[in-house]
């Protein structure tokens, strides 16, 4: 059985990507790890950030994925998926 799982790009990352939602759909008891592997770009784009020193801002259904398990994070059928870059500035 699969789930599907909405990820929605915020501030630069749409234009990085070339898409802001997008549905994607991935095998039961998969993972946040699972999906950044999944969607083309995803995993390039975070590990792009982690080499400077930063992380994205995901969240799952509005957790943030630090508080949820990290990458390790369980997705289930309809949860949304929102990836923000860092930000900086005041």
């Amino acid at each position: 059985m699969a789930i599907r799982v909405l990820v929605e790009l915020y501030t630069t990352l749409p234009e990085k990507l070339g898409w802001r939602k997008k549905w994607v759909e991935l095998p039961d008891n998969a993972t946040l790890r699972d999906l950044f592997d999944a969607v083309e770009g995803l995993e390039e784009a975070r590990r792009e950030y982690l080499e400077k020193g930063w992380d994205l801002i995901i969240l799952v259904d509005g957790r943030h994925h630090k508080f949820t398990g990290g990458m390790d994070t369980r997705l289930y059928d309809g949860a949304t998926v929102s990836v923000f870059p860092p930000s900086a500035g005041g």
